[in-house]
């Protein structure tokens, strides 16, 4: 089956309290820029994101102006900052980026005031008859953002640094789930479903990945890569010990609640793609219509939970 997507995960939604904050650390700190700005309406809003959901000012952010791995941020007035998703934590987890040295990240956005939940740590992962080494740690970001800094033993290509080679971070490389039904996500995503490539499934423990996401020694985990022609790619994940952590889902609606709040997918033809969410095993929870005029022109949208209940804007694209 052929993609039913234009490219990868384009953006991810993050809910912010203030907006201030966000730029010093995206802005300021990461060398990401403000792309444009405005506000959309308590009855567009609604439309797309559900009753109840108001006036939304936004501010779309672009690392080297790159046209995905895009952020949102939008403001979200009258929430309580929720707790950081944890690794064993079920809903959306983290944000990924690519860092040229994770230890000059590390120290330079700590002596900023940044806060990481752990130093950087190396985990590997075995593919096919290799194992690949990945260096990660967690920063958290403010209302609740975990942002992954990835320094990749080999790069995958990224818009920003095809188009800035200079420059210490990307765009969005990848987001992050975790999740009960791992079969129907997976599928939801892949080749049968929405036509998203799968790059590896695999099923792996390591300590490194212990001692990054703060896991209890000998954790197993699956964790599937879906990607799309572009950045940002969806990475899937299942803890083997179900009895851990908590569900964030109920408190990680789009433009409802603060943090991590949602992915945005371009496509072709968005009937076509709503079509696929239901034979797929999703829930079209906002049908096709004219979206935002300030945030997509009015160009055609959809609003829908994937299999595990995980909220996903498909915005059509020329």
């Amino acid at each position: 089956m052929s993609s039913l997507l234009t490219g990868g995960v384009n953006a991810a939604f993050l809910g912010v309290a203030e907006l201030q904050p966000h730029l010093d650390l995206y802005v300021g700190q990461l060398g990401w820029e403000v792309h444009r700005s405005g506000v959309v309406s308590s009855e567009e809003a609604a439309r797309l994101w559900g009753e109840g959901v108001g006036e939304t000012p936004f501010t779309e952010l672009r690392a080297a102006g790159a046209a995905t791995g895009r952020i949102f941020l939008l403001e979200v007035a009258g929430r309580e900052v929720g707790q950081h998703p944890m690794q064993a934590d079920t809903g959306l987890l983290a944000i990924n980026m690519y860092t040229r040295d994770l230890d000059v990240s590390y120290d330079v956005l700590s002596a900023a005031g940044q806060t990481f939940r752990t130093p950087p740590a190396s985990w590997a992962v075995p593919l096919g008859d290799k194992l690949v080494t990945v260096t990660q740690s967690f920063l958290l970001a403010p209302d609740g953002v975990d942002i992954v800094f990835v320094q990749p033993a080999e790069a995958r290509g990224t818009a920003a640094w095809d188009a800035d080679p200079e420059r210490h971070y990307t765009e969005l490389t990848s987001v992050v789930c975790h999740v009960e039904d791992f079969e129907a996500e997976a599928a939801f995503w892949g080749p049968e479903g929405l036509g998203m490539s799968q790059w590896y499934d695999v099923t792996f423990s390591h300590p490194g990945l212990d001692a990054m996401a703060q896991l209890p020694d000998g954790s197993v985990m699956r964790l599937a890569f879906m990607a799309g022609a572009t950045t940002a790619r969806l990475e899937i994940t299942r803890l083997e010990n179900r009895d851990l952590g908590v569900d964030h889902r109920t408190v990680q609606r789009t433009g409802r609640h603060l943090g991590h709040t949602g992915w945005l997918f371009t496509v072709p033809d968005v009937a076509a793609v709503a079509a696929a969410v239901r034979a797929a095993g999703g829930e079209v929870l906002s049908d096709v219509h004219a979206g935002p005029a300030e945030l997509f022109a009015g160009a055609r949208v959809a609003f829908v939970n994937t299999p595990n209940g995980l909220p996903v804007t498909f915005v059509e694209t020329a």
